[in-house]
């Protein structure tokens, strides 16, 4: 998926919008927030099968 690998090469999108879902398609932020179906409905509104991803939040711990 394009989406997919647009994300991976932006690194900036986890520090822009940490703690939100960010909606991706065509290789662009369409819409972004922290309701999911809020930001599911906008991203539809620009087309089919949107990338809906979950950043986490800038202080999260993570345990490996």
């Amino acid at each position: 998926m394009k989406e997919f690998t647009w994300l991976i090469s932006h690194p900036e999108i986890e520090a822009q919008y940490a703690g939100e879902y960010v909606a991706i398609l065509n290789e662009a932020v369409v819409a972004h927030g922290t309701d999911f179906k809020a930001v599911l409905e906008e991203a539809e509104q620009h087309g089919q099968d949107p990338l809906i991803h979950k950043v986490p939040a800038a202080n999260t711990d993570w345990v490996v």
